[in-house]
């Protein structure tokens, strides 16, 4: 029994060396948590792309008749029935995104290019492109989730696209697997 006596003075002896060390620290008597106030959520900050390619003025599109809550697929032939489904789930990482929110038609179309371009050329698999559902537009249909649609759909360098899951934007975004160069 030596040893629990040993223990005893060895655990006072730190709870001596500790209080010592804490000198005049007073404890908290309050077991209340102080939360963080609830923030505004982070508004994205627009990347600037460079085009290595000069980036062709933007064509009329027609809607395509997709409205805000629609959810939209596309695919090209020969991409796998497993790599669909992860792309459709949102399992695939997605390397960058960006946010399309407050352009105009025609700076999407050109912003969008580029992205796509500059997210080849650093060999990302995978992104994601918020369009929104288009529900401030004064048009019948939501005016940039069909152009963004559209240009993707015609896209070299897109080989599939779905509509995202909701935890990414749901209906106002799209997962985009793109070609490797």
């Amino acid at each position: 029994m030596p040893e629990d006596k040993n223990k005893d003075l060895s655990s006072t002896e730190d709870s001596r060396l500790f209080r010592e060390t804490l000198g005049d620290v007073k404890p908290i008597t309050s077991d209340k948590y102080n939360h963080i106030v609830d923030l505004p959520k982070p508004r994205p900050k627009k990347k600037r792309f460079e085009s290595s390619k000069q980036v062709f003025d933007t064509p009329e599109y027609r809607p395509s008749g997709i409205q805000s809550e629609d959810r939209v697929f596309y695919a090209k032939q020969g991409i796998r029935d497993k790599t669909i489904r992860q792309l459709k789930r949102g399992k695939l990482i997605v390397d960058d995104k960006v946010d399309l929110h407050g352009l105009t038609q025609a700076e999407a179309h050109q912003y969008l290019d580029a992205f796509i371009l500059q997210q080849t050329e650093q060999h990302h698999r995978c992104v994601l492109i918020v369009h929104g559902k288009g529900m401030g537009s004064s048009s019948q249909f939501p005016i940039l989730k069909n152009m963004v649609f559209n240009q993707l759909k015609a896209h070299e360098l897109v080989l599939a696209l779905s509509s995202a899951q909701q935890r990414d934007g749901g209906a106002g975004a799209l997962y985009v697997l793109l070609k490797q160069p």
